[in-house]
């Protein structure tokens, strides 16, 4: 005796099996327990620029990462009030990104594409004011980026790529200025 099996049956199963495919992919991330925000937890507090170690083969904070290009991030925490990153930007490749602690990208800052060297941002949720964090004068306000962040707390990451290797000394120079915190006031020294 022969079963037969109809074409529903199949196509059903077919687009069962493609549905829990898809929501074991898109619940992945979610799980993961050493995830880009847990790893970097790890190198030190929140609210405070890190200059990641040069990456080499074994020994990489984060996978993918290039070995002719440095890196700091802040791992920001908005639950006390806004977070000021002030840096400077020495040319147009170097770029200040934005991430959720789930890894995905809601803001970038490019360097040529601010056309000036001294970049001040706010990173603030959107019931917080930026006078939070010490901008008070128009004049002020008109040099500042307001970036609106969506999660409470994430990723600042600061990617500077080196055109050579003579250029690390002044990059590394670069990103130990570079400031994240609450309000930088006149006593903490200002970005080289």
């Amino acid at each position: 005796m022969r079963v037969r099996l109809p074409g529903l049956y199949i196509a059903l199963c077919v687009v069962l099996a493609g549905l829990i495919h898809i929501a074991a992919v898109l619940t992945l991330p979610m799980l993961a327990p050493r995830d880009a925000h847990a790893r970097l937890a790890a190198l030190g507090p929140a609210n405070k620029m890190i200059q990641l170690p040069l990456p080499a083969p074994g020994r990489q904070v984060m996978p993918l990462m290039a070995p002719d290009v440095r890196y700091a991030i802040c791992r920001y925490d908005l639950s006390k009030g806004p977070v000021r990153l002030k840096a400077r930007i020495a040319d147009g490749n170097w770029l200040i990104a934005f991430y959720t602690p789930l890894g995905e990208n809601y803001y970038t800052v490019v360097g040529g594409d601010l056309k000036r060297p001294d970049v001040d941002l706010i990173v603030a949720m959107s019931d917080q004011t930026v006078a939070e964090v010490g901008v008070d004068s128009p004049e002020e306000f008109d040099n500042v980026v307001v970036v609106k962040s969506p999660v409470e707390e994430g990723i600042a990451l600061q990617r500077v790529p080196l055109p050579g290797h003579s250029r690390s000394v002044e990059a590394e120079r670069a990103l130990k200025a570079t400031y994240c915190g609450a309000h930088k006031g006149s006593n903490q020294p200002s970005s080289p």
